[in-house]
């Protein structure tokens, strides 16, 4: 078994462990096979990294090998922040809805398209 970050599961991983959110409540039980929606879900219940069953992974996979042009970064971080100025941002559900909604509309921008949201 072996604890890996969301962006190193896919599709078809058995996970090792059951993943719970910070009230207890079960979001899916050890031996039950990762897709797309439940790496969703677990990003938006905050949950960090998640134990699944044998996994060979190449350390780098996951990262995102997009280049992103810190100034295009900046401006749509600004663009977000804005909309988000009454929220609280310490809260991991509105961090995390920051944080995607910064990517998005990053890829938005011009020779931005290819970055990866999830």
């Amino acid at each position: 078994m072996r604890k890996l970050r969301l962006d190193q599961l896919r599709p078809g991983m058995k996970l090792g462990q059951d993943v719970v959110n910070f009230s207890w409540q079960v979001l899916l039980y050890k031996g039950s096979p990762i897709q797309p929606k439940d790496i969703k879900n677990f990003k938006a219940w905050g949950i960090l990294e998640v134990a699944v069953e044998s996994a060979s992974v190449d350390p780098s996979e996951g990262l995102d090998n997009n280049r992103i042009d810190a100034k295009l970064l900046v401006e749509a971080q600004k663009e977000i922040s804005n909309l988000f100025r009454y929220a609280n941002l310490s809260h991991p559900v509105i961090s995390e809805l920051m944080r995607l909604s910064t990517l998005n509309k990053l890829k938005q921008k011009p020779g931005m398209e290819n970055v990866n949201v999830y």
